[in-house]
């Protein structure tokens, strides 16, 4: 069974997305500070549509280390992150009505 969130986080975390593959050429992997991380989607339902997860710093090629968490709430804001995340431009979704009488 999969799990849901709210599409303005959603827009947030793939804009995250599009950035680190721009930068790393993963979806989920980015470097700051002569580092390199990456993030994992926990798969927990969060009433306000949510989107949380754990920031992994490598160690090695082969081994990496927790170094946080973040979250972004249902409305698409930025509670907590890495600096790198937090400072990513999420593009404006335009509103498109769901009917159009003509």
């Amino acid at each position: 069974m999969g799990w849901s969130c709210s599409v303005k986080a959603s827009n947030v975390e793939r804009a995250w997305s599009r950035a680190c593959t721009a930068q790393t050429g993963d979806s989920n992997t980015f470097q700051s500070g002569g580092q390199t991380y990456f993030y994992e989607v926990s798969r927990t339902e969060h009433p306000d549509g949510a989107i949380t997860g754990t920031v992994f710093r490598m160690v090695s090629k082969t081994h990496a280390r927790p170094s946080g968490t973040f979250r972004i709430s249902g409305d698409g804001e930025v509670e907590r992150a890495p600096a790198y995340l937090r400072d990513i431009d999420v593009p404006q979704v335009p509103k498109v009505p769901l009917f159009q009488f003509v």
